[in-house]
């Protein structure tokens, strides 16, 4: 189960009580106060997110709004990025800093207010806004940042802004993104374009979907609607937050294209120097995670076991495919995302009869056997890549959940072995991965 690979446990969170103004119980002489009401607000509840290949298109905007008003929900944009930051601070102790010149990753998300009080509760959201920010419990552990805690991120022109971590909360709670705030805070940064729709109050989840559905959403090319109640799927991946604490965190510094400058110490600690044999039987040379290359070997062994080596093109793998990438695609200036071939965390091969947005055309009893092996698949991504095997930590060859390509064989694994299927926490990760690079550029 995924939550099991996490080093941080999930806080549960709380509905909060707000004590109303005193009833006035008279009108013909000095008021006096009744017993004191309480004014309750609900924890949050059902949130969707509908998102399409890039920034969002306008008629996934416009049709999601209709889609929502039609059901008696409410809708709004989201934005999502990778910012990066230089140190966070408490009070005068620097509690993490990267080396002069270089910046660690964030993934942040920002909403409307309304959306907001919808996907983490009212109480949360009113403490955002201006420079407060909401943290993720699991980013908040893996580098020990506390409430209150200051953070020297940049804009998008390259400037330095201060952020205070207003409240550390549950993945859950906040969707799985690291930094969770308000669209004014996001538009002081800089991150201006919207990359989600995402709708909340939803009275009837059957009633949505039909009206999604009728709109067009749920079969839309390269649009993908999620939602926080649905199943786990077996391709889904891992948030960036998951990914750093089970591969490591890396500082970077842009380049004037797309490909980063990082960290040697982490690449020395978690890479080969180089190329490596992958496999005798499936004799792939590339330059993967260390932690990942026990998963790929066993994979490629079973590939050439089960007698299908011949759907490999291991001198493609060896030519275009790989690894190890380190890049990031931007959106303005200084945000962007990071790919997950910069942590090592994939690999590409078949790139050929498998082009990104292309029908793949990878033998699906590959696709099992990497599954079982501890990998997401890339032909069921937002945009089709069927060349792309990302390295989830988990099995997924047991997920029962339909895809459009390679649906697992219900009774695909041995009768003898005994696992218990990923349950995961949709809501945990609807915004844990930059939308950009989700499901489209890993």
């Amino acid at each position: 189960m995924r939550t099991a690979l996490v080093a941080a446990a999930l806080v549960a969170s709380a509905t909060v009580a707000v004590a109303a103004p005193a009833v006035i119980d008279r009108l013909d002489g000095p008021a006096t106060a009744s017993t004191s009401a309480e004014r309750r607000f609900p924890p949050p509840g059902d949130v969707v997110a509908v998102s399409n290949v890039g920034e969002l298109q306008d008629a996934v905007r416009f049709a999601t709004v209709e889609a929502a008003r039609r059901a008696g929900a409410a809708a709004g944009a989201s934005r999502s990025a990778t910012i990066g930051f230089a140190r966070i601070v408490r009070g005068g102790t620097v509690v993490q800093a990267a080396p002069p010149g270089w910046r660690y990753p964030f993934v942040v998300t920002s909403m409307e207010r309304d959306a907001l009080i919808g996907l983490a509760g009212f109480d949360l959201a009113m403490q955002l806004g201006g420079d407060r920010v909401a943290m993720g419990q699991t980013t908040a552990s893996l580098r020990g940042a506390l409430a209150g805690d200051r953070i020297e991120a940049f804009a998008a022109d390259g400037s330095s802004r201060v952020l205070t971590i207003a409240v550390v909360a549950p993945d859950s709670q906040v969707g799985g993104t690291e930094l969770l705030m308000a669209n004014d805070t996001a538009s002081w940064l800089g991150l201006t374009t919207d990359t989600r729709m995402v709708v909340w109050a939803i009275p009837d989840r059957a009633a949505l979907d039909r009206e999604l559905a009728g709109q067009g959403l749920t079969t839309r090319r390269e649009t993908r609607v999620s939602r926080s109640w649905d199943p786990p799927r077996a391709d889904s991946t891992l948030s960036t937050a998951e990914t750093k604490v089970l591969l490591g965190e890396f500082a970077y510094q842009l380049t004037g294209s797309d490909s980063i400058n990082q960290d040697g110490g982490w690449q020395a600690a978690n890479l080969p120097s180089g190329r490596i044999l992958l496999s005798s039987a499936i004799p792939i040379r590339a330059r993967c995670h260390n932690r990942i290359n026990a998963d790929l070997r066993a994979a490629l062994d079973e590939v050439a076991a089960a007698g299908l080596a011949g759907a490999i093109d291991v001198a493609n793998a060896n030519t275009y495919g790989g690894c190890h990438n380190p890049r990031f695609n931007r959106i303005l200036g200084e945000l962007g995302f990071l790919s997950r071939h910069a942590w090592g965390q994939a690999l590409d091969t078949n790139t050929v009869t498998n082009c990104q947005g292309c029908v793949p055309r990878m033998d699906c009893r590959v696709v099992q056997i990497f599954r079982k092996h501890n990998f997401a698949w890339g032909g069921n991504f937002l945009r089709p890549d069927g060349m792309h095997f990302e390295w989830v930590g988990e099995r997924r060859d047991l997920v029962t959940t339909p895809d459009r390509y390679c649906s697992n064989v219900p009774g695909y694994r041995e009768s003898t072995e005994r696992f218990e299927a990923p349950t995961g926490d949709t809501r945990a990760d609807l915004f844990g991965v930059d939308v950009l690079a989700s499901d489209d550029d890993h």
